[in-house]
């Protein structure tokens, strides 16, 4: 496997682990969720109650989709479209001065502020869905050798610590955070 598939592959695995943990804190804590969405002040009164089971699922969806090349592709784009809308929600409100909500994307024992921090990590995100988008075979392990396939995880390994550092981070440290 070339490095830059590997590369790829990493982050795509990574991007699946993303997208089940996020996907999977929306349906066990919607409520959560609902009031972090409702915060947002873009949809009606109430209506994150019906949103966050729905955005749930789509991440779930795509975290599996993933895996099988036939839907490769697609879950790319239900990924990239995600973050598009999530990340539009926080520039929106970030235009409007509304810095401390919580962006719901930590689950419900974190609480991740808006910021332009959360901008550049989703736009690191979106690159990532891109790519596998338009490198759907870079995720073909089957056939890859046994140090290429560990390398891969290796890798997709140290992208989710540094994703979960990241996000902690941003929780707690103020130097991160936009004034």
């Amino acid at each position: 496997m070339e490095p830059g598939l590997l590369i790829v592959a990493a982050s795509a695995i990574a991007l699946s682990w993303l997208m089940a943990v996020a996907g999977g804190a929306k349906l066990r804590h919607r409520r959560d969720h609902a009031r972090a969405l409702d915060a947002y002040a873009l949809l009606p009164e109430g209506a994150g109650r019906w949103l966050a089971p729905v955005l749930g699922v789509a991440e779930c969806a795509a975290a599996l989709a993933i895996w099988p090349m036939g839907t490769r592709a697609a879950a790319a784009l239900l990924i990239l479209a995600l973050l598009v809308l999530y990340s539009a929600a926080i520039a929106i409100n970030l235009l409007r001065g509304r810095r401390d909500i919580a962006c719901g994307c930590g689950g419900a024992a974190t609480h991740v502020p808006l910021s332009g921090w959360l901008l550049a990590r989703n736009a690191a995100l979106m690159a990532v869905a891109l790519a596998l988008h338009e490198a759907p075979q870079a995720l073909a392990l089957a056939g890859a050798s046994w140090p290429a396939a560990l390398a891969a995880l290796a890798v997709a390994t140290l992208l989710v610590l540094l994703y979960n550092g990241a996000n902690f981070l941003l929780s707690r440290d103020t130097l991160l955070q936009d004034d």
